[in-house]
């Protein structure tokens, strides 16, 4: 049995707006708003080469270099994502994405602090039985499967500015989309 129930990750057409008015990443505002305890361990930040299944997301060679974030997101103490972004050195050179500092408003906020605009985007979901290293961070138990979500952003040009791919504990997360006939693009 569950001792708490799985955090909602709510997709919307609007998501970037969500997270704005408070200052925060998107992630630490949606379980707060679920009464979870939202915080992070860092596990690598710094430029390392795009592994060939986020390349083409990115528009680039596999190989190339780009800036890595990567933690392990917990709620309440318990690991719930092993999250992996990916940032073109064009946005991310020389900035606070690059040191291994937390970002307190989040990542989103600080790419349009930088002065781009979110303008369109994608997200991919498959759900697979876990890698060891995945079962290990997450502390799955046997036969737990996890979620991948690729999350790709773009600005107006139809240029990646981020990729993330986000591997989730299905036990400990469900899945929403929100959307209203205003935000269908035409």
């Amino acid at each position: 049995m569950r001792s708490r129930p799985p955090l909602r990750r709510i997709s919307a057409a609007r998501r970037h707006a969500i997270h704005r008015s408070a200052g925060k990443p998107i992630f630490d505002v949606q379980a707060i708003e679920q009464g979870q305890v939202p915080s992070r361990e860092i596990l690598f930040v710094g430029k390392g080469s795009i592994p060939a299944h986020c390349a083409a997301w990115l528009r680039v060679a596999p190989g190339e270099e780009a800036v890595v974030r990567r933690r392990l997101q917990l709620l309440d103490g318990v690991p719930a994502v092993l999250s992996t972004s990916y940032y073109p050195l064009w946005i991310a050179s020389g900035t606070r994405l690059e040191p291994p500092d937390a970002l307190p408003e989040g990542p989103d906020e600080l790419i349009e602090k930088l002065g781009h605009r979110f303008s369109h985007g994608i997200e991919v979901f498959r759900a697979e039985m876990p890698v060891p290293e995945e079962a290990r961070l997450l502390r799955l138990r046997p036969g737990i499967p996890v979620v991948h979500m690729w999350d790709v952003d773009y600005d107006e040009q139809d240029r990646p500015l981020q990729v993330a791919h986000d591997i989730y504990a299905a036990d400990r997360h469900e899945f929403s989309y929100e959307w209203n006939e205003d935000d269908i693009r035409r």
